[in-house]
């Protein structure tokens, strides 16, 4: 069953004023891709008490996840059609779409609390494989501008060199798109034997291996495309610089 086929299977449970808020969110869902609830209430002139009770009775636990299943819904019917005949354009659309999630999923609070855990932090271990590895060494190379002392770990056997190097002082990040990479094992073990804090950046399942998990959006596209998620967590990683650009500048002493 489809976003579409699921709404129109309930709406014969919602109360007048819900039935009225579906009718004209499914009017137009670009409006939900774009808007926030407070915005998409007054767009609409619905409260967002009542577009918050119809997400809910459709089986949603809230806006967010509401508007993440618009998003891939919308991704993988109108912009698949127009795969062929436009790429660039729909590969402009999957992406800016994505984008614009990060912050429904991460916060400014998040963001201050992991730029000023990465600058206190004695030494930052920056754990990722494969694809995620290219997440790992563009923070690398972000944080050398800082003076920050990072490590790179790309495999298991990378994690178990530095078993007797990491103590309690230290932070990793560890970048798994899935949540369920090879590496969380040994990483869990290193956790548990030096007292470190792990966290994980991911659009997946949470990790046992983490105190702090911060989860982006993931991309929706059709099977076969070989378009990949890298770009959405490299924006998230320049959000990041500059979250920790901006706690490094407040903290120098001003004659």
């Amino acid at each position: 069953m489809n976003f579409m086929e699921n709404i129109q299977l309930k709406r014969n449970t919602l109360t007048k004023n819900e039935a009225k808020a579906c009718d004209m969110i499914c009017e137009d869902l670009k409006l939900v891709q774009h808007c926030s609830i407070q915005e998409l209430s007054e767009k609409i002139g619905i409260t967002k008490t009542t577009i918050m009770r119809f997400t809910q009775k459709m089986g949603y636990s809230g806006y967010s996840e509401f508007k993440y299943a618009v998003i891939n819904y919308v991704n993988s019917s109108e912009n698949i059609r127009n795969t062929e005949e436009d790429r660039i354009t729909y590969a402009e659309n999957i992406y800016a779409d994505t984008i614009r999630l990060i912050h429904h999923t991460c916060g400014d609070s998040e963001m201050k609390k992991l730029a000023e855990k990465i600058i206190k932090a004695k030494n930052v271990y920056l754990a990722g494989m494969i694809n995620s590895e290219i997440s790992a060494l563009q923070m690398y190379y972000s944080l050398l501008m800082f003076g920050i002392r990072a490590t790179v770990l790309n495999s298991s056997e990378a994690v178990k060199s530095v078993d007797l190097c990491v103590g309690k002082d230290d932070l990793i990040i560890l970048y798994s798109v899935s949540g369920k990479s090879v590496i969380v094992k040994p990483l869990a073990d290193l956790k548990e034997a030096s007292g470190c804090e792990v966290v994980l950046i991911t659009s997946g399942n949470v990790s046992t291996a983490a105190d702090e998990v911060i989860t982006l959006p993931s991309l929706s596209v059709p099977r076969g495309s070989l378009l990949e998620i890298v770009p959405v967590y490299s924006v998230f990683n320049a959000i990041l610089v500059d979250y920790i650009s901006q706690q490094k500048t407040a903290n120098i002493p001003r004659n």
